[in-house]
């Protein structure tokens, strides 16, 4: 189960099968909290567009995207949701408009979290992609609202309403489905939709690559990420002369890639780096790219800890060298078997263990160094938490 969600019926008679709508409870992230949080990210786009950035924001109209939106951004002017669209609708003179922000919570932990946690009992029953899924938050209004917010060929879309109404139409004629704040929208990727209205709507759209979705940009950005640790280069761009011959021209540099390239696809390095992608990619439950880290004071030997990763952690075991653990998208070198369980059960108990007392189960001094690595770590990405200070 989760929040609202019973995933294994759904996965029966849904995914991949039929469109549908169900209610959560409740909006599954706070609409004030979130619309704060937008206001956030859109005070630097307000002075002009940004380019290659994430999050990214967009506004876009009948005509096409505002480049320069300015104040039509939500600010510190709007109290609400509700007044930021009355206001934005007032300045377009009645246009139906649409704001959408590509990856609106890789900056923000904690909702971000949320939605993983959400898809996870999703994934757990159909699989996790190999192509990460996509987020965008969508805010806007009015009838037949601008093409960027059309279908998402080849994904399953889900469309989680925070506030106000949804209405998505087929293009195989069946009867539009409406959704409201707290309920989710399912379309499964073989069926064509449109976006009717937004009736001062704010929604999350979860787009899951299924359908004609290849791993080819994976590996290939591997490829690349190795190639270029390999091959150091001044970045110049080799030049050959003009010759009208039939006898094709050396060129070194390109040919040193290719060679560089073919021993890379029979090593293990290549294997390696593909694995760690998809460790970090599981225990993101899809949502790449994750939030940073979290940069929290270096633990101290008397704190008190409490683990939060039943769940979260992904540990794989490497033939040679340390364990590949990853936890909220963030992949690092772990701890073996024997040392990972008592670690694990300790973090896991009712009386949260200090720093101290986790290290000292370490017999030798490199282990301990190791296993204090592994703490700093899982705090810095939130796997553990102190409870209580020393002497507390």
């Amino acid at each position: 189960m989760s929040r609202g969600v019973d995933w294994q019926p759904f996965v029966r008679r849904h995914w991949e099968r039929a469109p549908t709508t169900l209610s959560l409870g409740a909006p599954l992230l706070p609409t004030d909290a979130t619309f704060r949080a937008l206001i956030e990210l859109c005070a630097p786009f307000r002075f002009g567009t940004r380019f290659r950035t994430l999050p990214d924001v967009r506004l876009h109209v009948a005509d096409g995207q505002l480049t320069g939106p300015g104040t039509l951004l939500p600010g510190r002017e709007d109290a609400s949701v509700e007044d930021y669209l009355r206001r934005a609708a007032s300045g377009l003179g009645g246009q139906p408009f649409e704001l959408l922000v590509e990856q609106p919570f890789l900056l923000d932990f904690a909702r971000w979290n949320t939605l993983r946690g959400f898809l996870r009992g999703l994934l757990e029953r159909v699989g996790v992609p190999v192509l990460p899924i996509g987020c965008e938050l969508l805010v806007g209004q009015g009838h037949r609202p601008p093409p960027g917010l059309a279908r998402r060929e080849h994904h399953s879309v889900l469309l989680l309403v925070l506030h106000g109404t949804l209405l998505v139409s087929h293009a195989d004629g069946d009867a539009p489905l409406t959704a409201h704040a707290g309920q989710l929208l399912y379309l499964p990727s073989r069926q064509l939709h449109r976006v009717e209205s937004l009736e001062e709507c704010m929604a999350v759209r979860l787009a899951i690559p299924l359908q004609a979705s290849h791993p080819t940009e994976v590996v290939q950005d591997v490829l690349l990420s190795l190639l270029e640790d390999r091959l150091a280069h001044d970045e110049e761009v080799p030049y050959l002369p003009f010759a009208d011959t039939a006898r094709a021209p050396r060129i070194p540099l390109l040919e040193r890639t290719a060679d560089a390239l073919r021993a890379l696809a029979r090593e293990q390095d290549l294997q390696q780096a593909l694995r760690i992608v998809w460790a970090r990619r599981v225990s993101a439950c899809g949502l790449d790219p994750a939030p940073a880290p979290d940069t929290p004071a270096p633990l101290t030997d008397a704190q008190h800890v409490r683990g939060q990763l039943r769940g979260n952690l992904v540990r794989m075991r490497e033939r040679t060298g340390p364990w590949i653990w990853a936890l909220h998208g963030h992949v690092f070198p772990g701890l073996g078997t024997s040392q990972a369980r008592r670690l694990l059960e300790a973090l896991d108990d009712d009386e949260p263990p200090t720093v101290g007392a986790l290290c000292a189960t370490a017999k030798r001094g490199r282990e301990r160094a190791e296993l204090r690595t592994v703490l700093g770590r899982l705090h810095q990405l939130r796997g553990i938490q102190v409870v209580r200070q020393g002497g507390g």
